[in-house]
């Protein structure tokens, strides 16, 4: 099956050299190109990076679109159906891609719909949700795209989304390139804003992969094969059929790898309950421990200290092992976390048959909405307080610290300077102001910018990432310092996690984040800035405050 197995591709980063249908009262959306057909021998699977020339699109991308119905049970009747005529009239070309897409008139959260799907361990599985529309401390929040009034929510943005299966895969053990990016963009197109790739970066791919991330490579993206879609109001049930034969993958052998995962769905919707049940922590294990820590910070102090050192700041991470009983359910967690905070990216990313990456983060990498570039300058932490007085306290103290006024304004000039190579103009509104998230808050600003050309978004991505805020500045002072003192893999964590669309895109920062196994347990992940004037007990204090919202449901009474 094309959700199973997984291909190894090698690639550099680098940058670029210089039909008809009888399936009635189905709405649609096609959009065909020219493409060669090639035979080579045959694959079990597409892995879409396979491409020999990503330039050019897919033959035909399409998107129909189904009345409404009452049940996610009615809107399986319906794709089944849909499918089989599909089966018996495929279409004449030899690569491409169809989204079929029932809107159900009930509003169904996503998670819950993938909740239900707990037997696919040995199919790949995402998770994306979006920042609340509602305004972030007074601004605007342009994390998704306004959604469209009335029934027709085709060209809507989803509230959240849920994938199962891969109608076609993206994966390399090398870094992500722009050959990559654009066998990606081939598959999507503008006139199907919903087909959408799901996925992660590693934060270094030049670091050795650790044998718990080695299922996602140096990145892993999906097209789901089953969606769910979460709208404002109501639901979406979505199947999508993805085909190449120069990748040695039929339409036919697409179709027949749809059939036998729809077979499987469940149509009933499992509710999760937002809270972790009678949970303990039977171990729990710091890397590195507090004395190590506090040796790896004081050796970066003394760099950043030193005479004529390039090093401004440096990030440094923990990665905190825990084991648990009962195991922990990565959803069940994940729901926990939205209930947190929701004006937080909440995002789950699952290879076949690999741990879960699951977060919650407050960061935003970056959104495209066409030209319109959106991005974050985020740093300094302190806790929240228990009253009014005492929060507005906490906050001026942030907000006044010279210690963190440094942090922050080096995030902020760098992504500004990044942002001002590929935008014709630059905005920074507010230029500093404080953050406030449930159990932390953060100094925060906000960038905008016009990029020159929509092609700009991989330079986009490729410069951005990794920020200041997750890696230290100058950037490869700090990734090899960073590379010298951590002794874990910090996988995806840290990395951007989020979609490819046709005109849109959007990114966050992967922190907050676990990879969580049952059977094994998690790695909570979290991170704080080194600079000039830090504390490695406050650090470690403030790693500490990060990883609580992971933890403060479970008991930790049984620790011995």
């Amino acid at each position: 099956m094309a959700a199973t197995s997984t291909c190894h591709c090698i690639a550099h980063f680098m940058e670029p050299d210089s039909t008809k249908s009888n399936i009635l009262d189905a709405t649609r959306n096609t959009v065909y190109t020219h493409t060669q057909r090639y035979n080579h021998g045959c694959s079990l699977s597409m892995n879409g990076c396979q491409s020999r020339d990503p330039r050019t699109p897919v033959g035909m991308t399409e998107t129909r679109t189904f009345p409404f119905v009452s049940t996610p049970a009615m809107a399986m009747e319906r794709l089944s159906s849909a499918i089989t005529e599909l089966e018996f009239d495929p279409p004449v070309l030899g690569s491409g891609i169809i989204r079929l897409e029932v809107p159900i008139e009930q509003q169904i959260e996503a998670i819950d719909w993938l909740h239900g799907q707990q037997h696919f361990q040995h199919l790949p599985r995402c998770f994306f949700s979006g920042r609340s529309q509602k305004r972030i401390n007074g601004f605007p929040s342009h994390s998704v795209s306004s959604l469209i009034t009335g029934k027709d929510i085709s060209d809507s943005s989803p509230v959240s989304i849920a994938g199962l299966g891969s109608a076609v895969f993206f994966r390399h053990v090398s870094p992500f390139s722009f050959h990559d990016w654009r066998s990606i963009k081939r598959f999507l197109s503008k006139k199907c804003p919903l087909i959408r790739a799901y996925g992660a970066i590693r934060f270094d791919a030049l670091a050795d992969i650790s044998s718990e991330w080695e299922a996602f490579g140096s990145f892993f993206f999906m097209i789901p094969q089953v969606e769910f879609n979460e709208f404002e109001g109501s639901s979406m049930l979505v199947t999508t059929i993805a085909w190449d034969e120069s990748l040695s993958w039929t339409f036919g052998e697409a179709v027949h790898a749809l059939q036998t995962t729809m077979r499987q769905v469940s149509s009933s919707i499992v509710k999760l309950r937002k809270e972790v049940p009678n949970t303990s922590i039977l171990s729990s294990n710091n890397v590195p421990s507090k004395k190590l820590w506090d040796f790896g910070v004081n050796r970066a102090l003394q760099l950043i200290n030193k005479n004529n050192s390039p090093l401004i700041k440096v990030v440094l991470a923990r990665s905190s092992i825990i084991s648990t009983s009962p195991d922990i359910d990565p959803l069940t967690w994940l729901a926990t976390l939205q209930v947190e905070s929701e004006n937080a990216y909440q995002f789950c990313l699952q290879p076949p048959d690999a741990p879960s990456f699951i977060g919650n983060t407050p960061e935003q990498l970056f959104h495209r909405n066409r030209f319109n570039i959106y991005s974050e300058a985020m740093a300094g932490t302190r806790a929240r307080g228990d009253s009014k007085a005492l929060d507005l306290q906490i906050a001026l103290d942030l907000l006044y610290s010279s210690k963190d006024d440094k942090e922050f304004s080096i995030v902020r000039e760098c992504v500004r300077r990044k942002l001002e190579a590929v935008c014709t103009t630059i905005l920074v509104e507010p230029e500093k102001t404080i953050r406030k998230l449930p159990r932390v808050q953060h100094l925060y600003a906000r960038l905008r910018g016009r990029l020159r050309s929509e092609d700009d978004e991989f330079d986009i991505l490729s410069s951005l990432h990794p920020t200041p805020a997750v890696c230290g500045f100058p950037t490869e002072e700090a990734r090899v310092l960073i590379a010298e003192t951590e002794n874990f893999d910090r996988g995806m964590y840290a990395g951007p996690v989020g979609w490819f669309g046709g005109d849109e895109s959007e990114f966050a920062v992967g922190i907050r984040s676990a990879l969580v196994q049952k059977g094994i347990g998690a790695l909570i992940y979290a991170g704080t800035g080194i600079v000039e004037g830090s504390s490695s007990s406050q650090e470690w204090d403030e790693l500490e405050l990060k990883t609580s919202q992971f933890t403060k449901l479970m008991n930790w009474s049984a620790l011995s």
